[in-house]
């Protein structure tokens, strides 16, 4: 990044500043790492002894520091820090038309300022809106429609018929579309039925689409299953990390986020503002309320009410696996006491 002063970060963020205005700024980092040229940002008293290193620090009105540090006064520090972030690393184009070495179905069509990558595939009837990048090895299948602004990460693969909303990023090895994993058993043929083995898992067929609204996000390597029937839907706003399967028919709300390895099996309902934290797994058919809270490695088996957080697994009331989670250590020491318990009885018993 280039230097930069602190008076023009605060004029930025129109914010006031005390200490050394002029000090330059020269990079951002965390209050544990910072040196003299770089900024943090501060959202707690509890880190307040970590900037003493740093050249300038965003926090909150009423944190305290040492008399020497430079602030920068913010609402929100984590806020400013975003913006400054903008401001300072610009996103920039790495692909602003169509390499040569793609390879582009005559029957799409392009919108204006696209860009693609050398190896990427384009199928026939597939429509890409303005200004979207389609990053190297990337292919995108028969009738797929992409919006504006998208940006298609290297060696993602959207398969036919995939509706992709605006400014919609799919990182590195994103798969949409793949059919959802339905099998049901069936009877072998007679040609090929052995008393041993008179059944065989016979492949449902997927013939819904997948649909990304606008804003989503979707993390490395997680993948969005196709609908038998209908629509596999992410609504607008929501993130995904990376490594998240979402099963076929599923839908899931706006503006939730999906935290890395976790799991929603098919057909299940997610409302607005859902949270499901790391290695969770909600179970196929059920419903989650808007504004819920799943805790890591919870497995969901029920509906959960909008607004509660539950956690454990099967996944319960947060408050009640809490305290259960407590009692865990005091097992051992309990199990030795019923057992000291129970001799005394017999032995009373037998008087």
């Amino acid at each position: 990044m280039r230097q930069v002063a602190v008076a023009a970060i605060a004029a930025f963020l129109d914010a006031p500043v005390t200490g050394d205005a002029d000090r330059l700024i020269r990079g951002l980092s965390t209050p544990d790492c910072a040196d003299s040229g770089d900024l943090v940002f501060v959202s707690s008293r509890r880190r307040t002894p970590d900037v003493i290193t740093a050249g300038a620090v965003l926090a909150a009105p009423g944190v305290e520091f040492p008399e020497h540090t430079t602030i920068i006064r913010v609402p929100d520090p984590a806020a400013a820090m975003m913006r400054v972030i903008d401001w300072l690393f610009p996103a920039t184009r790495v692909f602003a038309d169509v390499s040569p070495a793609a390879v582009v179905d005559p029957s799409a069509q392009l919108g204006c300022d696209v860009g693609i990558g050398p190896l990427a595939y384009v199928g026939a009837d597939v429509c890409i809106g303005d200004r979207t990048e389609i990053h190297p090895t990337a292919t995108i299948g028969r009738g797929a429609l992409i919006g504006d602004d998208c940006v298609i990460h290297t060696g993602v693969h959207i398969y036919p018929g995939t509706l992709v909303g605006n400014r919609v990023v799919l990182h590195a090895g994103v798969v949409l579309g793949a059919d959802g994993f339905g099998y049901i058993r069936e009877a072998m043929p007679p040609a090929l039925a052995t008393p041993d083995e008179p059944e065989r898992l016979g492949k449902v067929p997927h013939v819904g689409r997948v649909v990304i609204e606008d804003d989503v996000e979707i993390g490395a390597n997680s993948t969005v299953d196709r609908a038998m029937l209908a629509d596999t839907c992410i609504g607008r706003g929501t993130k995904i990390d990376n490594l998240v399967t979402i099963g076929h028919n599923s839908r899931v709300g706006r503006h939730c986020i999906i935290i890395g390895q976790a799991g929603v099996s098919g057909s299940t309902v997610l409302g607005d503002y859902v949270t499901v934290a790391g290695q969770a797994g909600l179970a196929g058919h059920i419903r989650v309320g808007a504004r819920a809270v799943v805790g890591a490695q919870a497995g969901v088996t029920k509906d959960v009410p909008a607004g509660e957080r539950v956690l454990g697994s099967p996944a319960v009331d947060a408050r009640i696996a809490r305290k259960a989670l407590a009692l865990i250590d005091s097992l051992p020491e309990f199990k030795r006491r019923l057992a000291d318990h129970e001799r005394r009885l017999t032995d009373v018993e037998r008087e």
